[in-house]
């Protein structure tokens, strides 16, 4: 005699469950996992800017003055790498070229990979943002503030897409900064929490 064979299928509250459960958990994770993106892009942006701020010291030590890498607040990428690498984003040496203050076309800081955008001509965070900016000590009173040449300029962040330009922190203190370099930008840009300061 022959039998058949049930076979056991899922009731739709079984189902049900197991569909609530997947949810609950991917809300408690997916969050959780985005914050720790979060974290190592600000971690790896600060790095990067501290790395250029050592660069931009040793072109002081070498020449006696920093370069203007940011004539407008805001990091030209021509400029960082003529003055910084001693070539053109092109690669030509700027060694002798009086255009340039690197006239001895010394490398003091090599572009990585994750300097570059895609395209190689713009720089960019660890966030993907192209507008960092930069202040530097001009009257060497080991403070960049008001005294300074330039001024503290406003960021916009990858995330920022019809917000404002993200403005400035109330972090940064009334009487300066107390530096000879610093780079800021947006970090993901949705409010000046987000933004990623080299001196803190």
């Amino acid at each position: 005699m022959i039998t058949a064979r049930r076979t056991r299928a899922f009731t739709l509250i079984e189902l049900l469950t197991v569909i609530a459960i997947v949810a609950i958990l991917s809300a408690i994770i997916i969050p959780t996992v985005g914050g720790a993106r979060n974290s190592a892009n600000r971690a790896a942006a600060k790095a990067q800017f501290n790395q250029w701020a050592a660069a931009m010291e040793l072109y002081r030590q070498e020449y006696g003055f920093y370069p203007d890498i940011a004539p407008t607040g805001l990091v030209d990428p021509d400029r960082f790498s003529a003055e910084l690498t001693g070539q053109t984003l092109a690669g030509v040496s700027v060694r002798g070229n009086s255009a340039w203050g690197n006239t001895k076309g010394l490398s003091f800081y090599a572009l990585a990979a994750g300097d570059l955008d895609e395209t190689g001509n713009e720089l960019v965070d660890a966030f993907g943002n192209t507008e960092i900016a930069m202040r530097r000590d001009t009257n060497r009173d080991g403070r960049i503030n008001a005294s300074d040449t330039g001024s503290w300029v406003s960021v916009d962040g990858v995330e920022s897409a019809g917000l404002s330009p993200t403005t400035l922190p109330k972090a940064i203190p009334t009487t300066g900064v107390r530096a000879g370099v610093v780079f800021y930008s947006a970090g993901r840009g949705r409010d000046e929490t987000d933004m990623v300061l080299s001196w803190q």
